[in-house]
């Protein structure tokens, strides 16, 4: 959000790092996908909708994964605040780095933020569903981080590796500085 570019954003790939419960929560209020490639999925706690004996029975396999029950309840009752909230950041009322900072840093004693992060937690459950199920979209993921990545050591080489030019004498040297230019 605020970014110039005419390009139309409507996903973001990051690494577990960025995967928090707001950023998962704000990307999905404002229209957007967060798709982070995650690691130690087994830490991760996702949330069921249903007591564990009925998960259970429905997903063996992935009932154990389900450990959280969601609250739905808190979810309604903030869910006017969510959007408006995601209303400012979309508009550009409120800076996303204010939003992600100020709620991040918000204690489970507020209401509001308690309900961020629980939408957060829903959201995570369904990408972390996709992505454990679905290769193609692993691959994907992965493909569109590994191409940022590689643009980053690029430029990372570029600016720290001392330029070099070779001299007449096939000899190298190093290029004379800028700095009393």
């Amino acid at each position: 959000m605020g970014n110039a570019t005419d390009l139309p954003i409507a996903e973001h790939a990051t690494d577990s790092h960025g995967a928090t419960l707001i950023n998962f929560a704000l990307f999905d209020l404002v229209g957007k996908a967060l798709t982070p490639r995650l690691r130690d999925l087994t830490r991760v706690t996702l949330v069921r909708d249903d007591t564990p004996t009925e998960i259970a029975k429905r997903y063996p396999h992935a009932g154990p994964l389900l450990g959280a029950r969601w609250n739905e309840d808190l979810i309604a009752g903030c869910w006017p605040d969510l959007l408006r909230m995601a209303g400012s950041l979309k508009y550009g009322q409120a800076t996303a780095s204010l939003i992600v900072g100020k709620w991040s840093a918000a204690s489970r004693q507020n209401t509001l933020a308690a309900a961020l992060k629980e939408w957060g937690m829903l959201r995570r459950t369904v990408h972390l569903a996709k992505y454990l199920s679905d290769p193609a979209f692993r691959r994907k993921i992965s493909r569109q981080l590994n191409k940022g990545e590689r643009a980053c050591t690029r430029c990372a080489a570029t600016c720290t590796t001392p330029s070099r030019t070779r001299s007449p004498a096939r000899t190298w040297s190093s290029r004379p500085s800028r700095r009393g230019a």
